[in-house]
């Protein structure tokens, strides 16, 4: 059931100052423009989908969802340029990772480089942790003195100098001698399994991060009155229900 009853003049005022909104909030006291709400919007259009109708109560959801993926996009732009963060190559969300972030965080970590390096930041991993533990480097491996095959294996089972010639030769070469000569024939990078413990420990990060943002998003933004937060239920169109 939903708590909250709006009067529709309540949607229809909303839908106004969305409508005349010039800017969508200020992060900092720094206005983030309509027009990049806009153009972000018209991308959102632009690709294959269904999108709610233009005008709709979801309409002004979507608006005011892109509105906040926009503003924490400023808000990590602002924060990596505060800390001078050498923001380098844009490491993808995997699905499992997107959900301990929330949708709009994790929009805005697919849209804006500078948000995973905030993260990498504000939560370092731990030493000797991967800092992106989502793929793993598998090899078809045939081993012993008769070049037995063994299957596929993160070569962790091998002795460790087997297993660092292997890493480091070609595909088809023979490593090693005697009992311990082996060789890989192919290797592939496939997904770490979700409750690896990297992928855990990754997932606490995340939600770290997570409540950084939250409380960052608190003190550091204000949004324009028709982009209030899609889910804050004093807003007439939210649909939040309990």
């Amino acid at each position: 059931m939903n708590h909250h009853h709006h009067h529709p003049s309540d949607k229809a005022s909303a839908a106004r100052a969305q409508r005349e909104a010039t800017v969508v909030g200020w992060v900092e006291g720094v206005p983030v423009p309509r027009e990049a709400l806009d153009a972000r919007l018209a991308a959102l259009r632009a690709r294959p989908g269904a999108l709610p109708k233009p005008g709709t109560s979801e309409d002004r959801q979507l608006a005011r969802w892109t509105a906040h993926v926009l503003l924490t996009e400023e808000l990590c732009r602002r924060e990596a340029a505060a800390r001078a963060l050498r923001v380098t190559s844009h490491v993808p969300l995997d699905p499992v990772a997107a959900v301990h972030l929330g949708s709009i965080s994790a929009a805005a970590w697919q849209s804006c480089a500078e948000v995973g390096a905030v993260f990498a930041a504000v939560v370092p991993a731990a030493s000797g942790e991967a800092g992106e533990p989502v793929v793993r480097r598998w090899w078809r491996v045939r081993y012993g003195a008769s070049l037995t095959p063994i299957g596929w294996t993160t070569l962790d089972d091998l002795p460790a100098a087997v297993a660092d010639a292997l890493r480091t030769s070609p595909p088809g070469t023979v490593v090693g001698h005697g009992e311990h000569r082996a060789v890989a024939d192919e290797h592939e990078d496939r997904p770490v399994d979700a409750d690896s413990p990297d992928r855990r420990r990754r997932g606490a990060r995340l939600r770290e991060f997570s409540r950084w943002l939250d409380h960052r998003r608190a003190t550091t933004v204000v949004t324009a009155p028709g982009f209030e937060h899609p889910g804050d239920p004093s807003q007439p169109d939210c649909t939040h229900r309990h």
